[in-house]
């Protein structure tokens, strides 16, 4: 039997489909709207269809106008927090937040990066020479251990968005009775095989292309790496999405002498598009909590190249990608794109195996499944963050 209406406040920055972390956001709002609930949405960002919905109020709070990301995150939580309490005075059912977005209290936290994890990594750039921005970063970090660690004990339970995550949540100390792990899903239907198309990306067809999607600013997804591999696979071409403005990877391809092979996309909405025109997927990140790009190029029938520190490389085991245990073992990579780019059948076969993996992983699927958990009810039928406030205490 359906459980009664809810009203569910969503306290995350970006509730949005052309996003990692907000498209998931997005999908669980869907699914909660379908089920009758009606979602409050304290952000910054939001789909234009779900600020239409007549069930759903959007409360816009930033943190605009502040010099850092840190400050920025400060006041985009203090406003947040604010939002929520007032909020609650006319009754809310359940909380949901994303890692540290607010000080209130919640009932779900989906936990979708972990600072601590983060910081022990050793590619963190304060372990590659101290300089003000790696300082920075390293503060940065450091504090947002502490801010996370303050959300998690004041979740009811945390949702961890893969197994990777789940395990350096335990490793932090969280309780495994208050952790659940909802892998993170996938469009079937947007992300879907196509034909190899080169001049989608101004490249000529005389080889198989090889699609980069992430940041193309900083080195944690290793694009380097790629660029470096690339030098001494000359049967492929590279295309790379994600914003590289200010970055060092242009000047990279030049001094490699690649540059005539690689085209740099700038950020684009169009991934979609882009995988279905591409021959294989290459992402041999250095850390990833899950990495929704990988799930989206199996989809779209690509084979992978990845490494086993992305949470999202453990669903593509069978036979859907070359897992690298090692980002920076340059042999490996340089072997992985040349056996790709030299062999159609393999990448056919790869590329099968993954939208099969991925067809058991449609975000229907992962929306139902925060849904049901949203709708559990607590000992006495209230939420965690309302049995609290009853309590008296602080919200």
């Amino acid at each position: 039997m359906r459980p009664p209406s809810l009203r569910i406040a969503v306290v995350t920055q970006k509730i949005v489909r052309h996003d990692g972390q907000g498209r998931v956001n997005a999908v669980v709002v869907d699914e909660l709207l379908h089920r009758g609930h009606e979602v409050v949405a304290i952000a910054s960002d939001l789909a234009e269809d779900l600020a239409r919905h007549p069930r759903l109020r959007w409360v816009q709070v930033d943190g605009g106008g502040m010099p850092t990301q840190l400050a920025k995150d400060q006041l985009f939580a203090w406003r947040a927090s604010r939002a929520l309490a007032l909020e609650r005075q006319a009754g809310i059912d359940r909380v949901v937040v994303n890692g540290f977005v607010s000080w209130a209290r919640s009932d779900v936290n989906a936990v979708h990066f972990v600072h601590s994890a983060w910081m022990r990594s050793p590619t963190h750039p304060i372990r590659k020479g101290v300089s003000p921005l790696s300082i920075y970063r390293a503060l940065y970090t450091l504090l947002n251990v502490g801010f996370e660690r303050w959300s998690f004990r004041r979740a009811g339970r945390l949702v961890a968005v893969s197994r990777t995550v789940a395990e350096e949540l335990r490793r932090d100390g969280i309780e495994p009775h208050r952790l659940r792990v909802i892998d993170n899903g996938v469009d079937i239907g947007e992300f879907r095989p196509g034909t190899p198309d080169p001049a989608l990306f101004g490249l000529p067809p005389d080889r198989p292309v090889a699609l980069f999607v992430g940041d193309a600013r900083s080195d944690r997804k290793n694009l380097d790496g790629v660029l470096r591999a690339l030098a001494e696979v000359p049967d492929l071409r590279l295309a790379v999405a994600g914003d590289e403005r200010g970055g060092p990877f242009p000047a990279m391809a030049q001094s490699l002498g690649v540059e005539e092979r690689v085209r740099f996309l700038g950020h684009r909405r169009d991934v979609a598009a882009l995988m279905r025109a591409a021959d294989l997927f290459v992402f041999p990140t250095r850390y990833e909590p899950f990495g929704l790009v990988l799930l989206e190029a199996a989809a779209s029938g690509l084979p992978v190249i990845t490494t086993r520190l992305a949470g999202a490389g453990r669903l593509l085991e069978d036979g859907a990608a070359i897992l690298l245990d090692d980002p920076d073992a340059h042999e490996e990579i340089v072997q992985a794109m040349r056996r790709l780019a030299a062999d159609p059948s393999l990448r056919r076969r790869m590329g099968d195996a993954g939208r099969r993996i991925a067809e058991r992983r449609d975000w229907s699927v992962t929306a139902g499944r925060y849904a049901d958990l949203l709708e559990e009810p607590g000992p006495s039928g209230q939420s965690v963050a309302g049995r609290r406030l009853l309590a008296g205490s602080a919200p």
